[in-house]
Parts: structure tokens; sequence; C-alpha cells
């Protein structure tokens, strides 16, 4: 079993320990769902855990976490990941896999989705399954019709440098590219005992080359956060805004295996050739709040911010909302808290908006019991929830771990790391599904 499906266990036992209100939430009767593609376990994949990316064409590409031409992983019974297309022709989609991943100097095990930059070229990460450091990878079109790996950068966890990579990337305005590493760059965490995390930046040169440089280095509980595993958004004067999943000074964690802290969201400011971060808000726990968010933040403007935490909010998780007035600073809501059957559990990735403005994002358990698509409608006293869909495993998806896309008719693609129809996995081998409103 890889390292993923461990996580859904280990998500099970940290639910657990919150209480179960009454709670009932009906999907709409007009919303479709269909797999779109059921990964094998051979040379296409399995386990996707990222999410998509839409082309111009709408083409979809995403990573697999194993899967592939090369055995990597536990037993070496898996192989190292791959990245993949999929393409629509007359209703039906096809998957080309791009790169299988060698798990070597290359790196496997992928866990974040790609992005492109403006000349088609496509850039992720890898190694943040298999206990190496991680590299950032690109692809390029050749002239065989096919794709080019290199690596364009290697983390050695040591010193300033970060290690294990989980978020996606992202380009700033003048081609650099930011991402975040969960651990390394220094720092005491706990069982992070390699360093707190860090924000990283690369450079690159005419020649084709990449400088990076460590933005932030995170410091941990109390006074910074620590363990990034989403990556960062850019507001439009270039600051950066993310989260940690752990770290702050938030009463989470100090007697577990678990970095103290309940998380953080945090901004980062460019004056004077220097990176400054502000923590903008410290997760409490507590007054019905939500604790480790692990997904991006949904930037609506400077003064308002949303995300997902996994668990709290007197229930499994919820979504938060960040509001800043001058007169009270940053102040914390709660749209909406899980409370796992028939509603969701543990939220994971970002939240997206569709064309008529609602948020939308996934679960990875409850609901049907393999995890849900809930859309959150915006109202004048506050926000409503719906379930969209519920996953319910074989021959249907189960346990979405990445938030959506949304193309621009308002469809819905994500990806599940298990059900579907594939076998080649000692059972599913997960899916991309296709949200139809």
């Amino acid at each position: 079993m890889p390292r993923s499906l461990f996580w859904i266990a280990a998500s099970c036992i940290l639910a657990l320990l919150a209480l179960l209100p009454a709670f009932s939430s009906g999907a709409s009767p007009t919303v479709k769902e269909k797999v779109i593609y059921s990964f094998t376990g051979g040379t296409d994949g399995a386990y996707p855990l990222s999410d998509l990316t839409l082309d111009a064409e709408g083409n979809l590409y995403g990573t697999a976490s194993n899967g592939g031409i090369f055995n990597c992983g536990f037993n070496n019974a898996f192989g190292c990941g791959t990245v993949f297309e999929l393409k629509r022709s007359q209703g039906v989609w096809k998957l080309e896999v791009l790169y299988s991943f060698t798990g070597g100097s290359d790196g496997g095990g992928l866990q974040a989705g790609v992005i492109f930059d403006k000349a088609g070229n496509l850039y992720g990460t890898a190694g943040a399954l298999y206990g190496g450091p991680g590299t950032v990878f690109k692809l390029s079109p050749n002239s065989h019709g096919g794709w080019t790996q290199s690596t364009i950068y290697a983390f050695n966890c040591s010193g300033s440098d970060g290690c294990v990579p989980q978020g996606d990337l992202v380009f700033d305005s003048q081609g650099n590219l930011f991402g975040t590493t969960s651990s390394g760059a220094g720092g005491n965490c706990g069982m992070f005992n390699n360093g707190c995390g860090a924000v990283f930046e690369l450079t690159p040169h005419a020649n084709g080359s990449w400088t990076e440089t460590t933005v932030h280095s995170f410091a941990g509980a109390p006074n910074d956060g620590a363990g990034p595993v989403a990556g960062v958004v850019f507001d439009a004067t270039g600051n950066i805004y993310g989260t940690t999943q752990y770290g702050g000074s938030g009463s989470c964690g100090r007697f577990s295996a678990l970095p103290p802290g309940c998380g953080t969201s945090y901004k980062l400011t460019f004056s004077g050739g220097t990176w400054t971060e502000t923590l903008l808000y410290n997760i409490v726990r507590g007054d019905g709040f939500g604790i480790y968010p692990p997904g991006e933040l949904f930037f609506d403007n400077p003064n308002h911010l949303l995300g997902v935490t996994l668990k709290g909010g007197d229930g499994y998780g919820t979504v938060f909302e960040l509001n800043y007035t001058q007169e009270r600073g940053w102040r914390e809501t709660q749209p909406h808290v899980f409370y796992s059957n028939p509603d969701g559990e543990l939220p994971m990735g970002r939240l997206v908006a569709d064309t008529k403005g609602e948020l939308l994002g996934v679960t990875q358990l409850g609901g049907g019991g393999s995890g849900t698509v809930f859309e959150l409608e915006h109202l004048s006293n506050g926000w409503k929830e719906r379930i969209v869909h519920n996953f319910v495993g074989p021959p249907d998806g189960a346990y979405p771990y990445a938030g959506l896309v949304s193309d621009s008719q308002g469809h819905l693609y994500g990806t599940t790391q298990g059900g579907g129809a594939g076998t080649g996995c000692d059972g599913p081998c997960g899916t991309v599904y296709e949200v139809t409103p």
C-alpha cells in the first residue's frame, strides 16, 4: 500500500477525535458526475493525488503518485509516478503518459499538479512520497511529438534549503517560479526534525539554468508557521499569501507526534531586495474553529481570504473565512463546519469559483463514506452549503485528495486516489472525474 493510502487511515483517526452533531445536506438532482478515466496501475499510473490543469483546448494535465514503467516505493511494488494528459475526442477521453519517473535523480511519488509557462512547457515537483528531498522538474515538447524531462532543481534539505515539496507551483509576473517545501530549511518542528519548511523561488536564466532562493524559512511555534503543504498565491502587487498546516500560537499537538501549533495564514512582502513575513492569523483551538489548514488560500481580495481545515469546528473540518478591517484586524469566521455523514469529512486542497461565483471543494471522506464534492453559495446573510456529489467507490471514484478545476462552461474536473474500474493495484487505482452542472 502506498503512503497516500496510509494517510487515509491516519486522517480517519484524527477525524474520530471530534464529536458528531446531527446534520443534513442534500445533493442536487440536476448535477451529473462521471468517471472519465480509471487508472490501471500499469504504465498509465495509479493513485493520483494532484489537482488538474486545463490548457486552451480543454485538455487536462495532472500527475499520478504511483505507476509508470519504473519500480519504486514499498517493496518495489509500485511505479514511481507519471505526468499524464487527457484529451477528449468525440466525447471520449484518452490518456497519454507524458513522462514516467524513475525514482532516481528525477524524483518520484508525485503529489502536486503541473503548471504551464507561456512557451507551453510544464513544471511540477516530485519526490514527496518516498523519503527523498524532492525535485522541481520541467517537461518540454520535443520534435518527436513527445516530451523531454529535465530536473531544474534538486532539494538537499541542508542549511536553509527546504525539502519534500507537496504543493503546486506558481509563476510570478516576471516568470519566476514559487512554491513551498513541507520540511527542511531549519527550525525544530517535532517529527519534522529536519526543519519546519520554506517558501522558495526559482529564477530562470538565458542559458536554461535556474537559481533557487529560499524566500522564507519557517521557524515553527509559537511565533511562526510550520509544515506548509500547499502552494502560495499572489495578489495584484506581487505579495505572497499561504497557509502552514502546523505552527503558530494555537495549543495543538503539544503532547503528540505532530509539530506544535494549529496552523497559520501568512503574507510575504518584497521590499528592498528581501522578503518579509507577516503572520495574518494564528489558528486557535476551540470555540468552533477549525485547525490544520492543508490547502491553498482562495484569494478574493487582500482583505478577504478563504480556505479549509482538516479538523475542528466541533466537527470534521471546516471552511474558514478571514476578513480584515482597520478597526479589528484579521477576524476568522466559519462559513461551514463538516459533520461527516451525510455531510463531508476532512476537506482537502484548494477552493475554486465556478461561473456563478459559488465556491466548490472536496472532502476526502464523509458523505456516502468515500468523500464529496461540495458547493458554498454566498448569500446576503452568510454561506449555504450543499453536497454536489457523494463518491461511492468502484466504479465511481473514492477519497479525493486534491481540489477542483473549472472550465469556461462550468464543468468541474478532479482526481480521486481510490475507486474506479481499474484493478491493477490490489484493487481500484483511482480516477479522473467530471462534474456537470
